[in-house]
């Protein structure tokens, strides 16, 4: 894992003893599971497959990810989930990005304050064409969200 940047960055991450799955946080609370992407794209068609596979790729251009599966969705986590496929179907994927600002822009459906320094941004997926430059800027912005380099 790319550990850039100082401070909360370089810390360990702390993993759950009951399900193994690793944190930025000591005891940070989740839904303990053994989950996979297989699991997640199981009895998808062949195309919202290719389109969630498609927008992995994308994710990894950013940096070095960990895979963080859960019961209905897949997250993408540097050191925190800063990425998240939420729904993938024939008619497109649904996902969102976590940024330290709010970002206005007519491609997200929602957007949602968890704090003053986490926005939750949520956009849809119908097409390989969708997963663009600006998508990629949106992606790799995040990323540097999840290695909590907006903290310092």
């Amino acid at each position: 894992m790319n550990q850039r940047g100082s401070g909360e960055s370089k810390k360990t991450l702390w993993r759950c003893p009951k399900c193994k799955r690793r944190f930025a946080n000591r005891n940070q609370s989740h839904s303990c599971g053994s989950y996979t992407v297989k699991d997640f794209l199981k009895s998808k068609s062949r195309e919202a497959v290719a389109l969630y596979k498609g927008f992995e790729k994308l994710v990894r251009e950013c940096g070095p990810v960990s895979l963080a599966p859960a019961k209905t969705r897949v997250g993408f986590q540097a050191r925190m989930i800063f990425a998240a496929v939420n729904k993938v179907s024939d008619s497109g994927l649904k996902a969102h990005v976590v940024l330290a600002r709010r970002l206005p822009n007519s491609r997200f459906t929602r957007i949602e304050s968890i704090s003053p320094r986490n926005h939750v941004h949520h956009f849809e997926v119908h097409s390989a064409e969708d997963m663009d430059d600006e998508m990629r800027s949106w992606l790799c912005e995040a990323y540097s969200v999840g290695m909590q380099e907006h903290l310092r």
